[in-house]
C-alpha cells in the first residue's frame, strides 16, 4: 500500500501522503485488479508498502477480506502484514490475527530517539515498544523487526548497544540494512555522507553477535531462528513467479516481469475504464533467466545454487574467477557466496550481469 503519513527522510519507495478519501478510492481499484487473477492460487501473501498500516481499521477489513475471497487461500503458508509502530492499534493486530495474517513486520529501524528523528521516523521507541507487546498478546509468534545501521557518525560502538538492546524482545526475524543515500531523497538533497567501511565492521560484527545468539544469518541482510526464515522472500531469491497489486508494484509471471505505474491517480483511472496498467515489461528470456537466477539464488548463503545455473560459458568463467579468488565457494554441487564476502555481494554480482 503505498501510502505513508510522512515519508521518511531516507526513503526513496514509490509513495504519497495519506488520505482517507483517496485510500477508497485505491482500494475499489486494487480490487477490480485482483479481480483479473480471481481464484489463482497462492501460497503467500506480503502487504507491503508504504505504511500498510496507516489504513483504517475499516479500510483494512474491505481490502483483506475481500483478498481472502478473490484468491485461493487453501495453501497459503506465509501471510505477512508490515506495520510502523506510530499507525498500530489493539483492534487492527486483532484483526489482522483473525483475518489469518500469521507474519508481522515492523519497521523499527533503530532504538535510539535522537536516531529516529534523524531518519524522519515519527513513532518513538517507547510507541515501538507498547506496540511489540500488544502484538505478542494478540498471539503474533512470528515477528520481523527491521533496522538501519551505519547512520553518519553512529559509532561502532553505538550500533552495538542499538543490536543488543532489540534482542532483548526475541524476535524470530531480523532484517538489517546499511543506511544508503539514493538520489530523490531528502538526505541526498542535503549531502548526507555514509561510510563504507563504517558499515562493513558493523555488518562483521552484527554477524558475530547474532551467531553467538542462535540466529541463522540465511540470507544477505535477514537473519532468523530456525523455521523462522521468510517464506515468501525466500521465493524471490528462487526466482519463482509472484503478483503484484498496486501502484508501483512489481510481478513476474509466465516469464513476464512487469511493473505497475506509479501514480495512483492513473493506476485508478486505468482500471477504472479496464486498460492495463502496467508501465514496463519485459520477457525474461533463457539467458536473462539464468543470470537472475544466478544473482538470486546466491543471496540465500547456507542453501547456496545449483551449478548447474552456471552453464552458459559466461557465467562458467566468472564462477572459476570467483571460486580461484574464493568469493565463491562450491561443495557436494552447490554454490555459495563465501560468507567473509557477504558485504561486497553486489559487486560479486555484477560480473555475472
Amino acid at each position: 500500500m503505498p501510502f505513508c503519513s510522512r515519508k521518511c527522510l531516507y526513503c526513496n519507495f514509490f509513495s504519497v501522503q495519506y488520505s482517507d478519501a483517496l485510500v477508497d478510492k485505491y482500494i475499489y481499484a486494487l480490487l477490480k485488479h485482483a479481480l483479473r487473477f480471481k481464484n489463482k492460487k497462492v501460497d503467500s501473501i506480503y502487504i507491503g508498502g508504504g505504511t500498510p498500516s496507516v489504513l483504517s481499521l475499516r479500510q483494512l477489513q474491505r481490502l483483506l477480506e475481500s483478498l481472502c475471497k478473490i484468491f485461493d487461500l487453501s495453501e497459503v503458508r506465509e501471510f505477512t502484514f508490515e506495520l510502523n509502530p506510530e499507525s498500530v492499534s489493539k483492534g487492527k493486530l486483532r484483526f489482522l490475527r483473525e483475518i489469518g495474517v500469521n507474519r508481522l513486520s515492523i519497521g523499527l529501524q533503530s532504538v535510539e530517539d535522537i536516531s529516529l528523528k534523524f531518519l524522519g521516523r515519527i513513532h518513538d521507541f517507547e510507541t515501538f515498544c507498547n506496540v511489540y507487546a500488544l502484538a505478542r498478546q494478540e498471539n503474533f509468534d512470528n515477528i520481523n523487526i527491521d533496522l538501519i545501521y551505519g547512520l553518519p557518525d553512529q559509532t561502532l560502538e553505538d550500533w552495538e548497544r542499538v543490536i543488543k538492546k532489540t534482542l532483548v524482545f526475541d524476535s524470530e526475524h531480523l532484517s538489517l540494512y546499511p543506511l544508503s543515500v539514493n538520489g530523490n531523497t531528502s538526505f541526498y538533497i542535503s549531502d548526507i555522507i555514509t561510510h563504507d567501511d563504517v558499515q562493513r565492521n558493523m555488518y562483521d560484527e552484527t554477524v558475530e553477535i547474532l551467531a553467538n545468539k542462535g540466529y541463522i544469518h540465511y540470507e544477505v541482510s535477514n537473519w532468523s531462528k530456525q523455521n523462522k526464515e521468510s517464506f515468501h522472500n525466500v521465493n524471490y531469491w528462487h526466482n519463482f513467479e509472484y503478483v503484484g497489486l498496486g501502484a508501483g508494484a512489481a510481478g513476474y509471471l509466465e516469464r513476464k516481469r512487469y511493473k505497475n505505474v506509479e501514480d495512483i491517480s492513473r493506476y485508478i483511472d486505468l482500471l477504472k475504464n479496464g486498460y492495463n496498467v502496467e508501465s514496463e515489461n519485459e520477457y525474461i528470456d533463457d539467458r536473462i533467466y539464468e543470470m537472475e537466477t544466478i544473482i538470486l539464488g546466491l543471496r540465500l548463503l547456507d542453501e547456496g545454487l545449483d551449478v548447474k545455473y552456471f552453464e552458459n560459458p559466461k557465467h562458467y568463467n566468472v564462477l572459476l574467477e570467483c571460486l580461484e579468488n574464493k568469493t565463491l565457494k562450491m561443495e557436494s554441487g552447490k554454490v555459495r557466496l563465501a560468507k567473509e564476502c557477504v558485504f561486497i555481494f553486489n559487486q560479486i554480482a555484477l560480473k555475472f550481469a
